[in-house]
């Protein structure tokens, strides 16, 4: 490791590789809430927060597990129940009274078609403004699951062990989306 009067030590979130804080800046000096996209393996997590003199304030919150209440059975971290968690999010923040926001990615990599910018493109869909390029979003086939439908169709055996039938995804998709559009 580094020593010597000319080495700084990163703050403790950097060195933790938990938060970037050029970025937050950024955001912050933007004055709008941020839609806070955080994406793992199993789950996905979208939040609506600004900031405040004594710390951050959650206005909605919508993780992948919440979809089972409206009928979810497929897994929860893949590309349409990331869409589908940012409509959540989406609709919960326009009961809140907010209507724009700023996509908070974290250090995640901004790859075109990725699972943070379905969750944006649900939140959009769900009335929120949200500066984006068109660029990044995922085309609708792969926002209702019809790549891992095809995949499920090549396979031998069942994808899933048979937990849920991964080729009936984007007519799954559709019933839980049409759930979420009446309950809004």
């Amino acid at each position: 490791m580094a020593t010597g009067p000319r080495y700084k030590v990163p703050m403790r979130r950097r060195r933790e590789v938990r938060t970037d804080y050029h970025q937050r800046l950024r955001l912050l000096k933007s004055g709008k809430p941020r839609l806070v996209a955080r994406v793992s393996n199993s789950h996905i997590r979208a939040q609506l927060i600004t900031p405040g003199p004594d710390g951050d304030e959650t206005h909605a919150a919508a993780s992948s597990e919440d979809l089972a209440e409206y009928g979810w059975e497929a897994p929860t971290g893949n590309l349409p129940s990331a869409y589908l968690t940012g409509f959540l999010a989406g609709t919960r923040a326009r009961r809140a009274g907010l209507d724009e926001a700023v996509l908070d990615i974290g250090l995640n990599t901004a790859t075109p078609g990725n699972k943070v910018f379905a969750v944006q493109e649900g939140a959009i869909d769900a009335g929120l403004e949200i500066p984006h390029n068109e660029s990044v979003l995922a085309d609708w086939s792969r926002n209702r699951g019809e790549h891992i439908a095809e995949y499920a169709d090549q396979l031998d055996e069942p994808l899933y062990s048979g937990d849920f039938d991964a080729t009936n995804l984007p007519e799954h998709f559709d019933d839980v989306l049409e759930r979420l559009q009446e309950d809004a």
